[in-house]
């Protein structure tokens, strides 16, 4: 078995692991509260795996979850902590929806890679704008992406409002007309909202994981990542590739926005997924940042998201235990990585 694979089982073995300690917590939690966890486990894993619809339902939440995802784990791997996937992901969304509304007859295999190129597009511009702050003016990323995502969202809120403001029930609603149905993607599985957007988040998800294993540019973000300063004493042009990779993190999450409005919503609506940036972080830290793993996190992700529907009905608990499982997830995460935060923090104040 070569590196890369062993690699890889070790990193599912540590997602396994985080998962085990997390359920077993969350047991203490639930034994105190006097509630049943075999309960309100079995309602979650009917909610999330129990027939064709529940595992659907699951699959439909992991989507976006995968571009977010996917997004921070390629800007992490080069040391960047860019939290800025949420904007990117809706002004992605939003150009999606303006070129399905200005082509409304033009063929499917001419509208939706158009549409898509668009999503892309605007995410990148917008990751890029913020990478530009960063390294100009040596601003703070996370405050950079922050401030910009809420610019982003607003901005979204004024074109829904006015540009392309549609009277009446959607109007009042805060959305925009609807693409026509022509322009948007195939349903892979009959009477669910599980799309070819799905195949898309895979393909991605191969793409990005072949670069970061095989290619030089991938190996120079995991440098840099590693210890910037060494990268730049060993010649590396570490802001040019910081800048390649804000835009490539930037194309993934508006990408992710093109697919939600093509394939799910068909319209785009004032904060219609608002935590699916955040989340995405949850799904990168879970997988340690390999690409590889990032559909496996994201899949746990929208199961939880779908069993939590059934815990609520069936288990007799608020679906926000779902949250506080994953709330304890992100403990045993940064529990994990102490070790490597102390590391880091003696170099930084030895000036190494």
């Amino acid at each position: 078995m070569n590196q890369k694979a062993v690699r890889f089982f070790r990193g599912l073995a540590r997602i396994l692991l985080i998962l085990l300690c997390a359920f077993a917590l969350n047991t203490l939690v639930l034994l105190a509260s006097g509630k049943s966890p075999a309960t309100i486990y079995s309602a979650l894993f009917k909610g999330a795996f129990g027939g064709v619809y529940n595992l659907a339902r699951s699959l439909r939440w992991a989507t976006p979850l995968v571009f977010t995802g996917l997004a921070f784990a390629v800007s992490s791997r080069c040391g960047i902590f860019n939290i800025g996937a949420a904007g990117q992901l809706y002004l992605g969304a939003f150009a999606a929806t303006a070129v399905g509304l200005a082509l409304p007859g033009a063929p499917r295999l001419v509208v939706l890679p158009l549409a898509m190129l668009a999503g892309m597009a605007a995410g990148m511009l917008w990751s890029v704008l913020a990478g530009s702050i960063s390294i100009r003016f040596g601003a703070s990323i996370v405050v950079v992406t922050l401030m910009l995502n809420y610019v982003a969202t607003l901005f979204t809120e004024y074109l829904v409002r006015y540009p392309y403001y549609e009277p009446g029930t959607l109007g009042e609603s805060g959305s925009t007309a609807y693409i026509p149905e022509g322009s948007r993607l195939t349903v892979l599985i009959g009477g669910t909202n599980v799309t070819t957007g799905l195949l898309i988040a895979l393909i991605a998800v191969a793409v990005i994981a072949f670069f970061d294993a095989k290619s030089v540019l991938g190996y120079e973000c995991r440098v840099i990542g590693a210890n910037e300063r060494f990268a730049e004493f060993s010649g590396l042009r570490v802001g040019g590739r910081q800048m390649l990779v804000y835009a490539v993190s930037g194309a993934i999450a508006g990408l992710g926005g093109a697919v939600e409005i093509l394939g799910n919503y068909g319209r785009f609506m004032i904060d219609f997924s608002p935590d699916v940036g955040f989340d995405g972080i949850v799904v990168s830290l879970l997988a340690g940042g390999n690409p590889a793993l990032v559909p496996l996190s994201a899949f746990f992700m929208g199961a939880m998201t779908s069993g939590s529907i059934a815990i609520e009905m069936f288990g007799g608990v608020p679906k926000a235990m779902a949250k506080i499982l994953m709330g304890i997830v992100i403990v045993i995460i940064t529990v994990q990585k102490l070790p490597q935060l102390r590391a880091r923090f003696r170099a930084a104040a030895s000036g190494q």
